[in-house]
């Protein structure tokens, strides 16, 4: 990569942080990734980002992966029914959203898993599934997806779609042992969807589960 393609790479990862609202402290944990690197990926302490480190990043900040990789594009016009939500929508109130669901998806999806004789573990973010559910030989990672509601918009999934596309290319490349891959979600029309877009490649059960109210229940792709 030359300079001036890292250059504008910082740029971008700078620019959407702050367009987000977002400390180092805030990007690093909902990727998993340590503050320090953050810095250096924004300063040019480290020269290039590791792929699947765009991936944490596109999905933490709401771009897809081109946002870090087509560099020669013009992004400035680009997605703007996402900017608007964006900008409609304090930021703090935004991650208080997702820090809501995501607490809510714990409340009631661990007892469950752990009445079924589950040993539960918790993940940080950025790793494949946020928790991960062990029993004998299963190995299950459930992710949480939190989702605006875009019901009333033309764009129908939204950024959802690009999160899902997200975490099967993450679930692609993982090295470690899994046999079931889960994300949770509370929008049935949206999941409804995301079921149309089969990881036919990946070979372990794949399903989203949906939270409702202080139930859940699960579709499969």
């Amino acid at each position: 990569m030359s300079k001036t393609d890292q250059e504008i790479l910082r740029r971008r990862l700078k620019e959407r942080r702050l367009f987000l609202n977002m400390t180092y402290q805030d990007l690093a944990e909902k990727t998993g990734m340590s503050k320090s690197s953050i810095q250096r990926y924004e300063t040019g302490g480290i020269k290039n980002i590791p792929y699947d480190k765009i991936f944490a990043l596109s999905e933490a900040l709401e771009v897809s992966t081109e946002y870090f990789t087509n560099l020669t594009k013009d992004y400035t016009g680009e997605s703007a029914y996402e900017i608007k939500v964006v900008k409609k929508e304090d930021r703090s109130q935004h991650l208080n959203h997702i820090k809501e669901f995501e607490e809510r998806a714990i409340r009631y999806i661990t007892p469950n898993l752990i009445s079924q004789g589950y040993n539960i573990e918790r993940h940080s973010h950025g790793s494949v599934g946020d928790i991960v559910a062990t029993k004998g030989k299963e190995i299950w990672h459930i992710d949480f997806l939190y989702t605006r509601d875009v019901s009333k918009y033309p764009t129908g999934m939204g950024m959802g779609r690009q999160q899902l596309l997200l975490r099967f290319g993450r679930l692609a490349v993982y090295d470690k042992p899994i046999t079931k891959y889960s994300i949770v979600m509370e929008r049935r029309e949206l999941a409804e969807q995301f079921l149309r877009l089969k990881p036919i490649h990946l070979d372990i059960e794949a399903s989203i589960i949906i939270l409702r109210g202080t139930d859940f229940g699960e579709l499969h792709f």
